[in-house]
């Protein structure tokens, strides 16, 4: 799979965020790449426009499929956000059992005692740390079963610890499967990434 974007062009209003913007991702070289940049610069902007929720104002983007090329909303993208977007009333496995109607409640618990004690599968949310509302959100996002993953500031909440769980989560449930990350920070065990600079 490749992602082409050729002189795109994103703006709010009179403010520019990228213009004559290029790139290739290549995952085939990497199955990892993060995006990079200052604060402001576009960064989450251009995960959202990945994840097709926001569109260029100018040139194009082009996901690449071996020899055909497919147009935006024909794979699935599942996308953690800068935001944790959770259900703060309910407890953390119902947060995802809503979310991942297609697994069963048994392989929901399986996947959480990674991230979880028992006694926070059923506190509510609200009862979460910062650091645990970010590993629920990042568990929901790779339960989904996606062709493709966008990570936007994965680590903000989290000790040296709990970033590690969550990094060797991803390398060990990957598959291959295309992961595009925007941080701030530097992967502790995430090596091998191509980069893409706004």
């Amino acid at each position: 799979m490749e992602i082409r974007i050729e002189n795109g062009e994103k703006r709010f209003g009179e403010k520019v965020l990228f213009s004559n913007f290029s790139c290739q991702m290549d995952f085939h070289k990497h199955s990892l790449y993060r995006i990079s940049g200052e604060s402001g610069k576009g960064k989450t902007t251009l995960l959202r426009i990945l994840a097709s929720l926001e569109k260029l104002d100018r040139g194009e983007l082009q996901f690449l499929f071996g020899e055909a090329a497919r147009g935006e909303g024909s794979f699935k993208v599942s996308m953690l956000f800068q935001e944790n977007r959770l259900l703060e009333k309910c407890s953390g496995l119902e947060n995802l059992q809503i979310a991942l109607p297609m697994l069963s409640k048994k392989e929901i618990l399986t996947e959480m005692t990674v991230f979880f004690e028992e006694e926070d599968f059923r506190k509510k949310v609200e009862k979460y740390s910062g650091g645990m509302k970010r590993r629920l959100s990042f568990l929901r996002a790779m339960l989904f079963p996606f062709d493709f993953l966008l990570l936007d500031e994965p680590f903000t909440g989290l000790d040296k610890e709990n970033r590690k769980i969550m990094e060797e989560y991803l390398l060990s449930h990957q598959r291959k499967r295309p992961v595009i990350f925007a941080s701030h920070e530097n992967p502790l065990l995430w090596k091998d990434y191509g980069t893409i600079a706004l």
